[in-house]
């Protein structure tokens, strides 16, 4: 069901590198903020802290987006990526809440390096596909999974308590590390992009973007960034303060990968079908129907259901995305469109998780979630106006 499919040798070599390159974020983006909290971090640092990365993604992925289309090279500057975020990681292990200000400096300039890597993976997997043909969801795909694998075995290697202290996170730091170095080194035997055949790079046909349509696919991007930043930031401390253990804190994130991988799919046949616009209405309901869902401090059975729609939150949502921004981009800027997303949505991300974090530390979790949850429903009706009003 998730081949990558056609006879294509290169294609698992790209199903490979987004298997390792989600394996390290899967980590990450699990045990990173239960992990800075046992650091003494308050709920305001976390907030900061995880504002950071979306403060650098304002520039960091059109810098390394721009150099890859000028280049029109992707393997070297993927390769750098995996392995410089691989070296700066383990230096959070050393620090602690008294030393935020540096915290904050380390994780300003490893997200410089970590967090455009997947949107340009993205850009190399669509030249390959362009000139092989094949199904781009059935390769993401392959991410998905990657992501599932590390937290199906944090079941066998974490704590089976709530609570413990940050060093029982050691494993982590290995496994982020590790997976990056092993997707530098994938990425080592795959190839390049070929200049050749690549139109003309007329900055002028950049103008696209002030179209209404894509104005209004900016603005969905921005939201989405804005309420599911602090959704991330917080989810497994949340969850520390449900009593959740340790091994079973990347649980909820298998049954949503899960759903996502099923999702990924077949959502190219249905994008096909029903339009990518409407993937993304579907994925902001089941972004509101989530949250709200969550501030009800729900049992541990139903947050484990209510998972499943991540197969609609991200599963649906970022095929769709991809779809659009790769549509209305000019060829020559296809790395260059692919990372403005992540600039809009790093904008999203420092005040979703700025403005997250003061309402989780004044009101709490509960609360922190009900609101994420109004915002979206409203952000739902504009884009149902917006996007029924501009065409394409």
């Amino acid at each position: 069901m998730i081949s990558p499919q056609n006879n294509h040798r290169g294609a698992w070599h790209f199903a490979t590198l987004q298997f390792l390159s989600f394996a390290s974020l899967s980590l990450l983006g699990t045990y990173g903020n239960v992990y800075f909290k046992r650091r003494g971090l308050s709920d305001i640092q976390l907030g900061i802290l995880f504002a950071v990365p979306s403060a650098v993604s304002i520039f960091s992925p059109m810098i390394w987006g721009l150099t890859s289309d000028l280049l029109q090279r992707r393997k070297p500057i993927v390769i750098t990526m995996h392995l410089v975020s691989a070296v700066l990681f383990p230096l959070f292990w050393f620090l602690s809440s008294q030393t935020f200000v540096l915290i904050c400096i380390i994780m300003g300039l490893f997200s410089f390096f970590f967090r455009p890597s997947i949107p340009l993976i993205d850009t190399w997997t669509l030249d390959y596909l362009s000139n092989k043909g094949g199904d781009y969801g059935r390769i993401r795909s392959w991410g998905s999974v990657g992501y599932m694998v590390p937290l199906l075995l944090s079941i066998l290697i974490f704590s089976s308590s709530s609570g413990g202290t940050a060093e029982v996170l050691l494993p982590m730091f290995f496994g982020v590390s590790g997976f990056r170095l092993l997707a530098a080194i994938q990425a080592s035997y795959m190839p390049d992009m070929s200049p050749s055949g690549r139109e003309k790079m007329d900055w002028k046909a950049l103008k696209i973007y002030l179209h209404p349509f894509a104005i209004v696919f900016f603005f969905c991007v921005f939201v989405r960034s804005f309420v599911f930043s602090p959704f991330f930031a917080f989810f497994n401390v949340y969850l520390d303060t449900l009593g959740v253990t340790d091994n079973m804190k990347g649980l909820p994130w298998i049954v949503a990968v899960g759903a996502e991988v099923i999702m990924l799919a077949f959502s190219n046949k249905l994008i096909q079908r029903f339009g990518a616009v409407t993937a993304i209405i579907c994925a902001y309901v089941a972004m509101a129907i989530r949250f709200f869902v969550l501030a009800a401090a729900p049992s541990w059975e139903i947050i484990l259901v209510v998972q499943l729609l991540h197969a609609f939150t991200f599963g649906a949502y970022h095929l769709a995305a991809i779809q659009i921004i790769n549509r209305i981009t000019p060829e020559a800027f296809r790395a260059t469109g692919q990372t403005l997303v992540s600039v809009i949505g790093g904008i999203g991300g420092i005040l979703g998780n700025l403005i997250g974090g003061v309402w989780a530390s004044s009101y709490g979790y509960v609360v922190l979630y009900r609101y994420l949850g109004l915002s979206v429903s409203v952000a739902t009706i504009i884009l149902v106006i917006a996007f029924s009003n501009c065409k394409e």
